[in-house]
């Protein structure tokens, strides 16, 4: 009897965990799950912006990322939403060489989406200014390299010998009209000589001519 009575009562106290653990475990995973005090359906940048000054940067960042995912917020929303997501990581980061990384892209980000954005920091720091300087001309950078055409590579070319230039831009001496007309001249008044000659051999009546033939006068009188 008093075994049976043990038994039931070893039972009991396995079905009373048993039922502890089923009602008690639900409620701590559904405390994990909504453990950042804002509606999952509507995010606001509002909220998160008091979760950040709470230092509560985990439920910040998660809410700011829900809030980007809104397909009804305006360029200057999101560039809102990535600025203060910007401070979110300069505050969170322990790592400088991450910080740094993370917050400027934040930055690119936001001036990305909305080119004259001038709202307010939540950090006024000098780093954190400076970071957000460096993204404004890193945006710039690749704006004007985009809208820039590529330039045609250069090829060098071979330069041009002066006699090649000079045949060119002259013609050969033996081609010009004066030439011409010399060697014209020379070939007549070579042939009245020979025929003078031959005349005064058998009669003596030629005569040699005392003056070769003149070249042609050049053109435009000169």
């Amino acid at each position: 009897m008093i075994r049976r009575n043990l038994t039931f009562r070893i039972i009991g106290v396995i079905l009373s965990a048993c039922f502890f653990q089923a009602a008690t475990v639900p409620s701590l995973s559904l405390a994990q799950d909504t453990g950042c005090s804002y509606d999952r359906a509507r995010p606001s940048l509002e909220n998160a912006r008091v979760s950040f000054k709470s230092l509560d940067y985990n439920c910040a960042e998660q809410e700011i990322l829900d809030y980007l995912k809104l397909e009804s917020i305006t360029i200057e929303q999101r560039a809102d939403a990535h600025v203060l997501l910007a401070a979110v990581y300069y505050a969170k980061s322990k790592n400088n060489n991450e910080k740094r990384s993370l917050v400027i892209e934040q930055f690119k980000k936001a001036f990305e989406a909305y080119r004259q954005w001038r709202g307010e920091l939540d950090i006024s720091s000098t780093e954190f200014i400076g970071m957000m300087n460096e993204a404004q001309r890193l945006v710039d950078e690749e704006a004007k390299a985009a809208l820039t055409p590529p330039q045609p590579p250069v090829i060098d070319k071979p330069a041009v010998t002066a006699e090649k230039s000079t045949g060119e831009q002259k013609k050969a001496w033996y081609k010009q009209w004066w030439a011409i007309g010399l060697g014209v001249g020379v070939v007549a008044g070579a042939a009245l000589l020979l025929a003078g000659g031959g005349g005064g051999e058998e009669g003596g009546g030629g005569q040699v001519a005392d003056t070769l033939p003149r070249p042609p006068d050049t053109p435009g009188g000169k």
